[in-house]
């Protein structure tokens, strides 16, 4: 029996999710099919529209705003160029209304990004996160980083060390220990869950009383729980009597999994369908349009899904929508061309703006509809292209991925359901 859908979203990142919350602002039936649930689940939890320009700027944004408005001036092949700054508007706004609707309320602002602390005590700049992270450590008077003995790779002496180079306030690096005899390394996902039993967070926060003061800024590693990380965290204020900073760890990021769980869980109550765990083998098309993709279960049988209309958001190289053979690079669900965007040479091997393959990825038209290198020929009318999978940018060194991805996959979503570039005006 074939399954039949108003829009099919290949990829379950946070650019097929974003698709998938246009998909239901027009009440249409979407289906999110992938192999797996990707980076989303490890990321950072943050929303990054732009954190570095130019590329090679040393110095945080302090204006994504302004920032965006100057490079859709100056790179028309940039997706945040493609997309425009009226469906980035949207879809920031549609992700903080689904984030505060489904419990997880995120805050921040396009106009500006505020410095967040990594686990190497780094400095990062962002643009969205959630607001139990609205602390701002730049205007902290004290500062308490704070290492958990079962938690690996995190110490805090060296994210101490790291953060007084940048801030000028007294900071403080100090361990606890939470008990836990357990004969294996915990990650961060493992503390977490730790840590919403009462009598761990209890002994959390004894052995910190006598440490901090009403001016501290407790700064630790984001194991305050999974599901009920807003009580945990209440509860450690409360108790300390002074702010809490979460950061995000190393994989698992229990922030970014905090976020594609309920994120997740919420198109699922809208009535997005999920099919997880089998790659797309199969795809049939009809002159310039696609009809059908097919997905090979478990037994090895093909089931078929019918859509209206398709998006690709399988992400980059790394996520495997992309993938690089010795002489080329191959879009690994649709076979669309891959642009190598800008050319590398010699000379500009190290050029941190001209780096070909950080720049690779499909040609899209305005509407996101994939095009022919070289021409504006669109290959297939009702297949639309999002997040790392488009051309013409550098996600890493430009702090913008997530961005792009939200707004991208967003604006892809309005154009397979409403099916015209001024629907996100309506």
């Amino acid at each position: 029996m074939k399954m039949t859908y108003d829009v099919v979203i290949i990829g379950a990142g946070l650019a097929g999710f974003s698709s998938a919350l246009a998909a239901i602002k027009y009440n249409k039936k979407a289906l999110i099919v992938a192999k797996g649930l990707g980076n989303f689940y490890s990321a950072s939890g943050y929303i990054d529209f732009l954190g570095y320009y130019p590329a090679n700027s040393k110095q945080p944004v302090p204006n994504p705003k302004i920032s965006v408005k100057e490079l859709i001036d100056k790179q028309p092949n940039h997706p945040y160029s493609l997309v425009g700054e009226d469906a980035i508007n949207d879809a920031f706004s549609a992700f903080l209304q689904a984030t505060n609707e489904m419990g997880l309320p995120y805050t921040g602002s396009m106009d500006e990004n505020i410095l967040m602390p990594s686990a190497a005590g780094a400095l990062v700049p962002t643009s969205l996160y959630p607001k139990t992270a609205n602390r701002k450590i730049t205007e902290a008077k004290e500062v308490i980083v704070v290492g958990i003995k079962e938690l690996a790779d995190f110490y805090p002496v060296y994210a101490a060390h790291n953060l007084k180079r940048q801030l000028k306030c007294s900071i403080k690096p100090v361990w606890v220990t939470l008990g836990l005899k357990i004969n294996r390394e915990l990650n961060s996902y493992d503390i977490a869950i730790a840590m919403e039993k009462s009598e761990i967070k209890n002994s959390f926060i004894n052995q910190l009383k006598s440490i901090v003061s009403k001016d501290s800024l407790v700064v630790v590693p984001a194991v305050l729980g999974v599901n009920a990380w807003q009580e945990v965290i209440s509860d450690i204020e409360q108790g300390l009597e002074c702010s809490v900073l979460e950061f995000p760890t190393l994989p698992p990021s229990v922030m970014g999994y905090r976020l594609a769980e309920n994120l997740k869980d919420y198109l699922e109550f809208n009535g997005v369908d999920f099919i997880i765990g089998h790659p797309v083998t199969h795809v049939n098309y009809s002159q310039n349009a696609c009809q059908e993709i097919g997905i090979t279960t478990g037994s090895g049988r093909v089931k078929i899904i019918n859509g209206d209309n398709f998006i690709l958001a399988t992400g980059g190289i790394l996520s495997e929508g992309l993938f690089v053979y010795p002489h080329e690079i191959k879009e690994t669900v649709f076979g669309l061309p891959v642009a190598l965007v800008p050319q590398t040479t010699h000379e500009d091997f190290f050029d941190m703006e001209q780096v070909a393959i950080s720049h690779a990825g499909v040609l899209t038209n305005t509407k996101l509809q994939p095009v022919k290198p070289g021409t504006q020929q669109v290959l297939y009318e009702n297949i639309f292209v999002a997040g790392a999978t488009l051309a013409g940018y550098d996600p890493f060194i430009e702090k913008s991925g997530n961005g792009v991805a939200l707004a991208s996959g967003y604006k892809a979503g309005l154009m397979a359901v409403a099916g015209r570039e001024d629907g996100y005006n309506e």
